[in-house]
C-alpha cells in the first residue's frame, strides 16, 4: 500500500451539509492523488445523501480499521448502526450522538498514530451535552488530555491567534496574565516555524482596550500586563509587537507585515477573520503533537440536501493538513540535523 498521508475525517451533523461537502470534494479524484480519505461515518446516511443529490459515480470503499485505508480510494469506517435516521435541515438528538460518536472514534485513532490528521466537520454544540463550549477543539483537548493550547484561524492571507478562544465576556480578565499571553506567543512562533517553514514569524498582539496604542496613559491590561508580555517574549526570542488597535491592524492592510495577529478575544479576531477569509477560512489547534483541522462553515441546515453547499472550506482544511504535515517532516529533519558546535580547542 502507498504511503500516503492518511486523513480522517468526522461525518459531523448528519442533518447538515457535511455529507454533500464530502461527496462533492472525493468526487474529485485529485484529493485522493494527495492523501488517503477515512471518513467516520455512514454507508447508510451517505447513501442518502447520495441518492438525494443524485450521484451515481461515487461509492466509500467500506473498511473495517484506519489500518485497512487503501490508497487512491475515499474510505468509509462505519461507525452507526442502521437504524440512524436523517432529517434534512433539522436538529436532532440523533444527529448530535451520531456526531459525537464519529469525534470519538477519530480522536481514538489519531491518539494511537492510526491517521496523521482529523478534519473535524461542523456539528450543532447546542444539543451536544458532552460539548460545553462554543467549538469542538475543547472536547477534542479533553478527550487527548492535552495542556495548553491555543486556536489559530487560517486562510491564503492571514492567520489570527485566540488568546480566549470562545470564553465568555465576563472571564477574559481571567486569561490575559503576563504568563499566559507570553506561553501562547510561544506556542503560535514555534507553530509558525514548524507548520508553516517560517524562520523567523513576526506576530502582531491587539490590546484589550481601545484606544490602547495610547502611550501617555495605557489602561492597566496593556500596561501591566500586554506590554511586559511583549517584552518578555522578546527576550526568550519570540518577535511580537504591539499592542495594536484591532482597526488598526484589519481596517487597514497592516496584517500583512505579520505571519499572525494574536486577538485578545474571540470577537475581536474572530469578525474581521470571517470578513477577510469569505468561504475559505480552516482553524486547528496548536499546542499538541495531533494535527486537529477545521473548516469554517456552518452546520448548514438551511441548505441541506439542495445540492448547493460550497466545499471550499473543507477542501482548504484538508489542503492545510496536509502542507502541515509536510512541512513538519521538513522542520524536523532540518533541525534534527544541525551540526554540533566546536570550540577551537576540540
Amino acid at each position: 500500500m502507498e504511503n500516503k498521508i492518511k486523513i480522517g475525517v468526522t461525518h459531523g451533523d448528519i442533518n447538515g451539509t457535511s455529507y454533500e461537502i464530502m461527496l462533492k470534494t472525493f468526487l474529485e479524484a485529485r484529493f485522493e492523488e494527495i492523501c488517503t480519505p477515512v471518513v467516520y461515518g455512514s454507508p447508510k446516511v451517505a447513501g442518502y445523501y447520495r441518492k438525494a443529490l443524485n450521484i451515481s459515480n461515487f461509492n466509500f470503499n467500506q473498511i473495517q480499521n484506519a489500518s485497512d485505508a487503501q490508497a487512491h480510494k475515499a474510505n468509509l469506517i462505519n461507525i452507526l448502526g442502521d437504524e440512524v435516521k436523517v432529517e434534512l435541515g433539522k436538529e436532532s438528538q440523533i444527529s448530535s450522538d451520531a456526531a459525537i460518536v464519529s469525534i470519538d472514534e477519530g480522536v481514538k485513532d489519531i491518539a494511537n498514530g492510526d491517521i496523521d490528521a482529523l478534519i473535524l466537520n461542523p456539528i450543532n454544540t447546542k444539543i451536544a451535552p458532552e460539548i460545553n463550549s462554543a467549538n469542538q477543539f475543547d472536547y477534542v483537548k479533553q478527550k487527548l488530555n492535552a495542556g495548553k493550547t491555543v486556536t489559530l484561524l487560517v486562510n491564503d492571507t492571514l492567520r489570527v491567534a485566540l488568546l480566549a478562544d470562545a470564553t465568555p465576556m465576563r472571564d477574559i480578565s481571567k486569561h490575559i496574565t503576563v504568563e499566559n499571553v507570553v506561553s501562547k506567543l510561544h506556542i503560535v512562533s514555534d507553530a509558525l516555524k514548524s507548520d508553516f517553514g517560517i524562520d523567523k514569524p513576526k506576530i502582531a498582539v491587539l490590546g484589550y482596550n481601545p484606544n490602547c496604542t495610547t502611550s501617555t496613559n495605557p489602561e492597566r491590561e496593556e500596561k501591566e500586563i500586554l506590554l511586559p508580555a511583549i517584552e518578555t517574549a522578546n527576550n526568550e526570542g519570540v518577535l511580537a509587537m504591539g499592542p495594536y488597535e484591532a482597526e488598526q491592524i484589519f481596517g487597514t492592510s497592516l496584517f500583512k507585515e505579520f505571519d499572525a495577529v494574536l486577538a485578545i478575544y474571540y470577537e475581536q479576531g474572530i469578525v474581521p477573520f470571517r470578513a477577510l477569509s469569505y468561504d475559505d477560512g480552516v482553524s486547528y489547534m496548536l499546542g499538541i503533537p495531533q494535527l486537529c483541522v477545521a473548516p469554517f462553515q456552518p452546520v448548514g441546515y438551511e441548505i441541506a440536501g439542495q445540492d448547493i453547499a460550497m466545499p471550499n472550506a473543507f477542501q482548504k482544511a484538508i489542503y492545510l493538513a496536509c502542507d502541515i504535515i509536510n512541512n513538519r517532516i521538513q522542520y524536523k529533519n532540518l533541525t534534527s540535523n544541525v551540526l554540533k558546535k566546536h570550540s577551537i580547542s576540540d
